[in-house]
């Protein structure tokens, strides 16, 4: 763990180890306490980084430290492939979304059988000429100062770190956010989404992935404006943030591709349709080539309904509804079997109740229904009182009345007259309890892809090691 720290900050083991104990063994921390500066130490390595010295100018417009680049980002190869293949191994996080981009843009190439490094060479030469197009450049500046053809940059290049610096340095101070706003975000090194919109349509814009305006909240096109191949031809993007934050992704990075980019909340990976699908089934693969847990292949296959998401609407419309006293309005934990699928399992539902506090239309969904207190269900496990649950937070009540309790042990009142949770097969819970289901306990990947195809079963079907 003391090397994780020392390769982050790129010092002497021994300051790793002391920095880890000051944290308590918390890598996060340490790392964050070795940025900030925040133990005393005599290192000349600490003098030394005090002393650092960009080696080009508008670092800190790229890089979130005035420090040496991790190992990460400088020594990592694009070129580390899997044998007889091209899938590119990614032994330190951090550029996960440089790989990413890089892995979709050779899968784009289908069919090629040009030996790796002229594919490589190919991909990252797609990447600047978006750039040149969309800056109106004519060479790409390469963190050394020099000016190079497009093929010449893109045959030296083969680190996350010259692609990057390359990339900023040829769209120009001008055109970078600045200091605060680097396009790697620190203190763990990541990929900002502007540095992913960079790479991904060439130009940075408003670093927004998102099918809405942020000002304006109108529609708008993730490659709007950008001349280049055709929508089929680009690559896609799916997010978690469609689930966690209800922001749809732009319509032409979701819709009509062969090849995604696929962000998890805290990863990229990529993902493109597996050579054996079919008019009759749709399989997709997905690789992380990030260790220790890969490289490894997924695939899932999308069965059932496979109708697209709706497009996004012309103008972006809080779409939040109240529920009505009755409706189901949270799964509160499931029951698990044996297996591995939460289709399998039950689940405990409790039913809203009127908070007067919340203001809002009805939510007037025909396929959710409305229980009663009067409901009896097959399954009469465990139940907690709606009442007591939706307050629980105030009395610090969050036990059960046990299985066939007449009464709530917190509130005293009878159970036969109060709304309560109940417990509920997967096939019975309602559309939108579903889709919760699938949000607390879904793989993470099976998760974004629910973006593209909200209503089909996606099963992972298997995982390949490589």
């Amino acid at each position: 763990m003391a090397q994780s720290v020392a390769d982050a900050l790129g010092c002497p083991l021994e300051c790793a180890q002391s920095l880890l104990a000051a944290a308590s063994g918390d890598l996060s921390m340490a790392i964050e306490l070795g940025l900030s500066g925040g133990l005393e130490t005599n290192d000349s390595t600490t003098r030394d980084l005090a002393q650092f010295r960009p080696p080009y100018d508008h670092w800190d417009s790229i890089w979130p430290e005035l420090t040496d680049l991790p190992k990460a980002w400088k020594d990592q190869r694009l070129d580390d492939t899997l044998s007889r293949d091209d899938r590119i191994i990614q032994f330190l996080n951090g550029p996960c979304g440089v790989h990413a981009v890089i892995q979709g843009e050779l899968w784009m190439q289908r069919d090629c059988q040009e030996p790796f490094d002229t594919r490589l060479t190919v991909a990252i030469s797609a990447i600047f000429s978006r750039i040149l197009t969309q800056y109106q450049q004519k060479q790409v500046i390469m963190p050394d100062g020099s000016a190079l053809s497009i093929m010449e940059a893109s045959q030296k290049i083969r680190t996350p770190a010259a692609l990057v610096g390359a990339a900023a340095l040829t769209v120009g101070p001008s055109n970078l956010r600045g200091p605060g706003m680097s396009l790697v975000d620190g203190p763990h090194w990541l990929c900002s989404s502007d540095l992913m919109c960079l790479l991904i349509r060439g130009r940075i814009g408003d670093g927004n992935f998102g099918a809405w305006d942020p000002g304006t909240r109108k529609k708008q096109g993730f490659y709007s404006g950008i001349v280049q191949q055709p929508i089929p031809h680009t690559l896609g993007l799916l997010s978690a943030m469609e689930i966690d934050e209800g922001i749809k992704v732009a319509d032409d990075l979701k819709f009509g591709k062969s090849v995604w980019v696929l962000h998890t909340g805290d990863h990229f990976v990529t993902m493109r349709h597996a050579q054996d699908s079919c008019s009759g089934k749709v399989k997709l693969e997905i690789f992380d080539g990030l260790q220790p847990i890969g490289p490894i292949t997924y695939y899932f296959l999308v069965s059932g309904d496979r109708s697209l998401a709706t497009q996004a609407e012309d103008v972006y419309i809080n779409s939040f509804k109240k529920k009505r006293p009755g409706q189901p309005d949270d799964i509160i934990q499931a029951r698990k079997t044996e297996s591995s699928n939460y289709r399998d399992w039950t689940f405990e539902v409790v039913p809203a109740v009127d908070d007067p506090t919340v203001s809002g239309p009805l939510d007037d969904d025909p396929n959710e229904p409305i229980f009663s207190a009067e409901d009896n269900h097959a399954d009469e496990g465990p139940w907690r009182c709606a009442f007591c649950y939706e307050s629980r937070f105030k009395t610090m009540n969050f036990g059960q009345n046990e299985a066939g309790g007449k009464t709530c042990n917190n509130c005293g009142q009878s159970r036969s007259k109060v709304l309560k949770s109940c417990w509920l097969t997967y096939a019975e819970l309602s559309p939108k309890m579903q889709r919760r289901a699938r949000h607390m306990y879904a793989n993470k990947y099976e998760l974004v892809i629910s973006t593209l195809y909200p209503k089909a079963e996606i099963l992972p079907v298997e995982a390949l090691c490589s």
